[in-house]
């Protein structure tokens, strides 16, 4: 790949799941706050986690048979939901999944230090595959994602990071998401130091 690769960014939908698992593992584990086995119940089901309630999750599309002399840019498919016939080609095996990234309603633990009332969502699952990264996928990601939230009536979306991931918290920072405070929180058995991130996305 060169970095004139184009991403395309479309709607996940039925038999992305094992490739989307798998980007998720990959790219956290290259972060402090990887945990092994680490549960990704919401990601077993997307459809019922997201897309059916009132969230949304994309994921971001190369084609390995570019070639170095392709514009950078990308193509978003529109509108949500529908499929591109072009993608069901036999063509389609050719396209990886490099990138993802999700909204959802603010709920559990978060919605106690935001106000879920006040049009707040969750930005989460935001990945890009380790040797794709540096290319500003992550960047188109997130701010599609900002665009659809601001559509669906959301004000501000919010997410958290690990504390001591200072390349996430640079990203999130470049894009104007502000840091509003840390904890430290216990899933299970594994106890996190978090940071927490809010921006206006309707405005």
């Amino acid at each position: 790949m060169t970095e004139s690769t184009e991403l395309t960014i479309r709607r996940y939908r039925a038999g992305d799941g094992e490739r989307v698992r798998e980007l998720n593992r990959e790219a956290m584990a290259e972060t402090p706050e990887w945990v092994v086995d680490a549960p990704a119940t919401d990601l077993e089901d997307v459809r019922d986690h997201y897309l059916d309630a009132g969230g949304e999750f994309l994921v971001g599309e190369v084609d390995r048979r570019e070639t170095s002399n392709s514009e950078r840019g990308g193509t978003i498919r529109e509108p949500d939901g529908e499929v591109d016939r072009r993608e069901t080609s036999n063509g389609e095996r050719d396209r990886d999944i490099v990138a993802t990234g999700a909204f959802e309603p603010l709920t559990g633990w978060l919605s106690e230090h935001f106000d879920a009332a006040a049009g707040t969502g969750e930005l989460s699952r935001v990945r890009v595959d380790p040797e794709m990264q540096g290319r500003g996928f992550g960047t188109r990601i997130v701010e599609e994602l900002a665009r659809r939230a601001r559509r669906r009536g959301y004000r501000a979306l919010v997410l958290d990071t690990g504390a001591d991931n200072d390349r996430a918290r640079g990203f999130y920072e470049s894009l104007g998401y502000a840091c509003v405070g840390e904890e430290t929180v216990t899933f299970d058995d594994v106890t996190l130091d978090l940071a927490l991130y809010w921006r206006r996305v309707d405005g």
